[in-house]
């Protein structure tokens, strides 16, 4: 397309230097368009926009008129931010914003005026608050508030105003942090009311006609294993010894869709939300609780619905046969990560008892062994990163952050769970049947070049290409224990695309699996519900269909949570961490950049010495070798170099983190 045409439509991605990016909304491969401040045209970050090509971004530059309140310097014309087009990046300007949503925000007053300042730091303009909206809300500093700002202000109006259209609360008030970064982020949390109205049609127990037409397993031995604070049980397993001496490994999950009818409001919504988002101090539940931690979660001693995989297993760990089906069960125990390790513990010691517990237990572990040993063997990559457990009281405030503990229990689910996912997955491919597969690809070329560069400093090279992943588990292997392991380990999760949804590629590259789909969790996520329903034949027999967007939803979903669970998790870190300012604590480096260094606590909280800092202990970036070198030029600071380091700053509204020496 010709320059000065209009090219497309995208998402305005801003910065806080002014200038910004367009997403195209279908980019065929194509880079994102870079927008010079000039040409941002008024243009915020998330909007919608219309972008044209420009040839030249200096030309019609317009000179910058009035006083824009921004965020660097309130009231007066902001220096011209220094931008440079990045490399072979096509420029643009914004013809057109056309969709704007709200905005989130912090009241504040300065002498007589009232600002907003936005949540989102890639919005760099306070906005004022005219006097009629501060009455009207009765507005303190630090109120949290929803706005809107009108799609024809400019950045050259003498002032822009905005128009607040809801108060969350306090900052201070419980609970406000969060809901705030909730709401920023889109998740929806409350429920439409034909949703409520429909939850309470949903029985609170088990109906006899809906046990008609099942297995019925009750009289197995089923447990469920799952963490102390569980409150969402969808996956129950039982393990018993065939006749000839091979395993039979149950995984039962619960039958959600036998609650959840397709295209019902119910299904509309758990669709809308696409997964479940668990939070430091509450869980958005992709469905009502009354579903999610009532009649579909499998609680011990009441009959559930269930979806069953029976899998015959041989001393490789390989399914010889299968049989999926519908169930009705009744788990006799709920156990948690922890019991089951310390009953394992206790056994090794000879002090626990030789019940039809232990046996199920030294069983599953057996188990366990085998099947890991077995992704490890075809190349699954294992990535041993610290897991933040942050606990908080009822008000949200961060009592305790530790890091997440595995053991013999958690791989004993994790390992089961993964088998019986390839195995409907392989089913469905056999069957040639619809499925929501869980797709994860190799990296390209240009991402194992850059992580070649990042390894080459540990000695260890990477190949131009790995379609495999045992090249990369070689990488990981070669690093293993050492303190340059938890870089490496950072950089290939770099290297690697993300994993997502498809109907039409089973195979899932960090797991080294030729089929694989998600079955075990159809409370907290809709692929996973989908994916029952095509195994029952339930409602639309044309899945091919839906599933493009039931997939692309299901992706969708699950990076906005992921996205708002670090956010809440770096959140509350920052708040646990500001009572210690001015404490020492050792840590070791878990990232070096040219403008300073992360730092890892223990607990898995992290924060950056910067660059100023170093360069007064006499060191400099050495870009080659992506370290600080001393005046002797030998590497000082490499990653995994323990350090004692000074709390400097704990920042819970900019969710930094600043240690010095």
């Amino acid at each position: 397309m010709s320059k000065g045409n209009i090219l497309a439509v995208g998402t305005f991605v801003g910065t806080s230097k002014g200038f910004g990016f367009v997403e195209l909304h279908e980019n065929n491969g194509a880079d994102d368009i870079f927008i010079p401040p000039h040409f941002v045209c008024g243009a915020l970050h998330g909007d919608e926009v219309e972008v044209r090509l420009e040839s030249d971004p200096r030309s019609e530059m317009a000179k910058p008129q009035g006083k824009l309140v921004r965020k660097s310097r309130r009231g007066n014309k902001p220096p011209a931010p220094k931008t440079e087009e990045p490399n072979k990046r096509q420029m643009g300007r914004i013809t057109q914003i056309i969709k704007r949503g709200a905005f989130l925000g912090t009241f504040f007053t300065e002498g007589t005026q009232s600002y907003v300042k936005p949540m989102e730091n890639k919005i760099p303009y306070f906005f004022a608050v005219p006097p009629k909206s501060r009455n009207r809300f009765n507005l303190a500093d630090g109120h949290r508030v929803l706005f809107s700002v009108d799609k024809k202000s400019r950045p050259e109006d003498e002032q822009v105003s905005c128009f607040i259209t809801e108060v969350l609360g306090h900052m201070n008030d419980p609970g406000v942090d969060v809901l705030t970064l909730v709401r920023q982020a889109g998740i929806p949390y409350e429920w439409p009311q034909e949703v409520l109205d429909e939850v309470k049609k949903v029985p609170k127990e088990v109906e006899e006609e809906a046990k008609e037409n099942r297995a019925d397993l009750r009289d197995w031995l089923i447990c469920t294993i799952d963490g102390d604070d569980t409150k969402d049980i969808d996956d129950a397993i039982s393990l018993t010894k065939t006749p000839a001496g091979l395993l039979q490994l149950g995984v039962h999950i619960a039958d959600v869709t036998h609650y959840v009818a397709e295209n019902a409001p119910l299904d509309k919504e758990a669709l809308h939300r696409g997964t479940s988002v668990y939070l430091a101090d509450r869980v958005i539940p992709m469905l009502p609780h009354e579903l999610s931690s009532g009649i579909c979660s499998l609680f011990p001693e009441v009959d559930r619905l269930a979806m069953s995989c029976i899998m015959t297993v041989d001393d490789g760990g390989q399914v010889v046969e299968y049989e999926i089906k519908p169930t009705l069960i009744r788990s006799k125990r709920r156990w948690t990560y922890d019991e089951v390790e310390n009953l394992l513990a206790d056994a090794e010691k000879g002090n626990a008892p030789d019940d039809e517990w232990l046996t199920l237990f030294t069983r599953l572990n057996r188990l366990r062994a085998v099947l890991y040993e077995k992704r490890r063997a075809r190349g699954a990559l294992d990535f041993d990163l610290p897991e933040a457990k942050i606990r908080v009281d009822e008000s949200g405030k961060p009592i305790s952050i530790e890091p997440y503990a595995r053991n013999r229990a958690t791989g004993m689910i994790e390992e089961c769970m993964i088998l019986c996912n390839e195995t409907i997955a392989t089913h469905c491919l056999t069957k040639k049947m619809s499925c929501v597969f869980r797709t994860h690809e190799p990296p390209n070329a240009m991402k194992l070049a850059q992580l070649n560069e990042t390894t080459r400093n540990y000695g260890v090279s990477v190949p131009p290409v790995a379609n495999k992943p045992k090249v990369l588990q070689k990488v990981l292997a070669a690093v293993a224990g050492t303190p340059a392991a938890y870089a490496v380990s950072n950089a290939i999760l770099r290297a690697l695309p993300q994993a997502h949804y498809t109907p039409d590629n089973p195979t899932h590259y960090g797991l080294a699996s030729e089929a694989y789909c998600h079955f075990t969790s159809p409370i907290r996520r809709y692929a996973d519900l989908q994916t029952h329903r095509i195994l029952k034949r339930l409602g639309d027999l044309n899945f091919k269909q839906r599933l493009p967007a039931v997939c692309a939803q299901a992706s969708r979903t699950e990076r906005a949570a992921e996205a708002l669970e670090r956010e809440v998790s770096q959140m509350k870190k920052v708040q646990f961490m500001e009572g210690f300012e001015g404490n020492e604590f050792t840590g070791i480096v878990s990232g070096i950049t040219p403008w300073g260094i992360f730092i890892m606590l223990p607990n898995t909280v992290e924060g950056m010495v910067p660059i100023e800092a170093i360069k007064k202990s006499g060191l400099r970036y050495d870009k080659t070798r992506k370290c600080y070198v001393s005046r002797r030029n030998r590497p000082a600071l490499t990653p995994g170099t323990e350090l004692t380091v000074k709390l400097l700053h704990a920042d819970a509204e900019e969710r930094r983190i600043t240690f010095g020496f």
